[in-house]
């Protein structure tokens, strides 16, 4: 007899999925006693506490597929800094199979050591134990497209996916401009995802991204049906097949329609509806800028990443001029945390007496015991405090030591950097103005509180953040404020202190 390794339900020998939970079933090489011939015991996945290389202590599983898992991880040499981990077993029975898997496994790491952009996650160790492949890279809490899609019941508003496509296009430009260009060939909602404490989007997946010549043909078809363009399909392939990618993947977002479902016509505008058709509310301006994005030739499309970026950069101005003081909702509706509308998890009913409470994400007044925002659906935080800091930075010029501006750490996550309203990013701690020489990133660094201590870790900023006069270790990795500790993000010298240490 066989179990599933997911939920524990018997499996027939044969089964590649189990019956009750739907999970893969993933066999082992070692034979199991008394079975037939060929029968192999299934590989569980990682349980938590289980430790990788003596370093990565596996916390839970985050998502997966049939070559494995996703893991959320501690790593114990930097002070419990939260990872990803990615792993890919060895279950193929055809070798030629599973060359390809293992090389596209090892491209990735490499690819994304290679790297380096804001919407890129941060690779950070790749290893092999126990028969099974494994990539450590930057944790991304926020959950991907496809998943926020299904929460919020079909389909995004245009302001919304506005900000997220003017993200994308940045990330497409930095890829396709590299010499020689990358392309990556399978952009879709799954593989976009959401990073709350950064406010930006995160492209994962880079197992079939390719350095690709211009115009190379006979390139392996590999992409998703729906969203991969035509000449992917024949062998061709250049960086305007990821405009058609990211057209087809906001055709999806906005109108609530899957481009899976008719992937050859979908987009066929004389054979089937517009997207305006689908969607009436949606503006002349995006739905032509849509159409443009996802032309059959590509030369029709958008000559480059950069110049779609600039297209939808126009676009969002009118957006903001038409909608006012939505722009900071459809903000935070773009890049909060995942709202989970199932689950377990019930927050305890604490008796705290509180004046006004707003929400976390787009400040609407709210109940005190409300555990989703009425108006935007975010998840509040369990915790139910006065609203006042216990910390605090204060913006001094550093050589008279006059202290020019105070700014309060409100939340249990703050973004540290420069306001761009053209791209969406509101920091909560914005230093534009002390910041006269533009040395601040627009999400430069963070300062969170966790286990009772404050923490600050750098997100890939250009000019870095230091901490007493040392600069950081490596982006995304915390280390421990202390109260007094002087901090200087790009050329703006800041003071820490918090409140329970003075």
């Amino acid at each position: 007899m066989k179990f599933c390794a997911r939920c524990g339900s018997p499996v027939h020998p044969e089964d590649l999925f189990c019956g009750e939970c739907g999970a893969r079933q993933v066999f082992s090489g070692s034979f199991v006693r008394g079975e037939r011939p060929g029968a192999f015991a299934p590989l569980a996945e990682l349980p938590p506490g289980a430790v990788l290389r003596e370093r990565y202590e596996i916390v839970r599983r985050v998502g997966g597929g049939g070559m494995g898992n996703v893991y959320q991880a501690r790593d114990r040499h930097l002070n419990g800094a939260v990872r990803a981990v990615k792993e890919m077993i060895e279950m193929f029975s055809d070798p030629a199979l599973r060359e390809k898997a293992i090389l596209d496994f090892q491209r990735e790491a490499r690819l994304l050591a290679s790297l380096r952009h804001p919407s890129i996650p941060i690779i950070y160790d790749h290893f092999v134990e126990g028969g099974r492949y494994y990539l450590v890279m930057e944790f991304i809490s926020g959950g991907d497209l496809a998943t926020r899609l299904q929460l919020v019941g079909g389909r995004f508003d245009e302001l919304t996916v506005t900000l997220w496509a003017i993200q994308i296009c940045d990330v497409l430009d930095y890829l396709h401009t590299r010499q020689p260009p990358i392309i990556y060939r399978d952009l879709k909602p799954a593989n976009i995802m959401i990073d709350p404490g950064a406010n930006r989007v995160v492209l994962i997946d880079f197992g079939i991204a390719r350095v690709v010549a211009p115009q190379e043909k006979g390139v392996t078809a590999v992409g998703t049906m729906g969203y991969a363009p035509p000449e992917l399909f024949s062998g061709q392939v250049e960086p305007r097949s990821d405009i058609y990618s990211l057209g087809a993947t906001m055709f999806h977002l906005l109108t609530g329609v899957d481009p899976r479902d008719q992937p050859l016509l979908i987009f066929d505008f004389t054979r089937n509806p517009t997207p305006r058709q689908y969607h009436p509310e949606l503006t002349p301006q995006m739905e032509r800028l849509l159409m443009r994005a996802v032309a059959y030739a590509p030369e029709d499309r958008f000559a480059s990443a950069r110049e779609m970026k600039s297209a939808l950069e126009e676009h969002l101005a009118l957006l903001r001029e038409q909608c006012g003081d939505r722009l900071e909702h459809a903000y935070r509706m773009a890049f909060g945390d995942l709202v989970r509308r199932a689950g377990s998890e019930v927050a305890p009913r604490l008796d705290v007496a509180v004046g006004m409470v707003y929400c976390s994400y787009c400040g609407v007044s709210i109940g005190a015991d409300d555990l989703y925002c009425a108006y935007c659906g975010a998840r509040q935080p369990i915790e139910v405090e006065p609203m006042r800091a216990s910390a605090y930075l204060f913006v001094f010029d550093p050589r008279s030591g006059e202290v020019r501006a105070t700014q309060p750490l409100l939340k249990e996550s703050n973004l540290i950097g420069r306001a761009d309203p053209i791209s969406g990013i509101f920091p909560d701690v914005d230093l534009s103005p002390y910041d006269p020489g533009a040395t601040v990133s627009r999400r430069h660094a963070r300062i969170w509180r966790a286990e009772g201590r404050y923490w600050i870790e750098d997100l890939a900023s250009v000019n870095g953040t230091l901490v007493n006069g040392r600069r950081l270790l490596p982006p995304r990795t915390p280390q421990a404020l202390r109260d007094g500790d002087r901090v200087q993000i790009g050329e703006v010298s800041l003071l820490f202190r918090h409140e329970g240490e003075w």
